[in-house]
């Protein structure tokens, strides 16, 4: 598992991408999660902003680190954006989980969710690989509501 906060400056994530492309090579069939913070976008889809789209240089670079090491990226439930400008002038989604084909194998319910903001700037992600997982529970009833009086009756007449 790789964890990145990539910096901003375009000559810096360049490097970035570079040197962990180098590593990710070391580990092809392998299970692999490089999640985090990347400070970049792999499309004008996964950015917002009030004075328009800037940085578009960042867009093709990204995605061809992506691709060129047969990572996947899940897509995102939740929420669109991960990231939020303090004013609400711009927001993007820089944070991720990519996952090699072998981790999806392994794996092939995972998803990815964006959960609510705190005080952060960022959405915190959640990666689910649950087996179990079959969507949402039908039903939802708190064991007490059987001890009122009136409730099987209730129940059946509503059903």
């Amino acid at each position: 598992m790789f964890i990145i906060y990539a910096p901003c400056d375009h000559r810096a994530k360049q490097e970035l991408w570079e040197s962990l492309s180098a590593r990710l090579q070391l580990l092809v069939g392998e299970k692999v999660c490089v999640c985090g913070d990347f400070n970049a976008v792999r499309n004008v889809e996964e950015t917002w902003s009030q004075r328009g789209i800037s940085g578009t240089h960042d867009f093709h670079h990204f995605s061809h680190f992506i691709v060129d090491n047969g990572l996947v990226d899940l897509p995102l439930c939740g929420r669109r954006y991960t990231w939020f400008k303090r004013d609400g002038s711009a927001m993007s989604r820089l944070d991720r989980f990519l996952l090699s084909e072998e981790w999806c194998i392994q794996w092939p319910n995972g998803f990815q969710v964006a959960l609510l903001r705190g005080l952060s700037d960022h959405c915190p992600l959640q990666l689910s690989v649950d087996e179990e997982n079959w969507g949402p529970q039908p039903l939802r009833m708190l064991k007490c509501w059987q001890e009122l009086s009136g409730y099987k009756e209730f129940v059946k007449e509503k059903w």
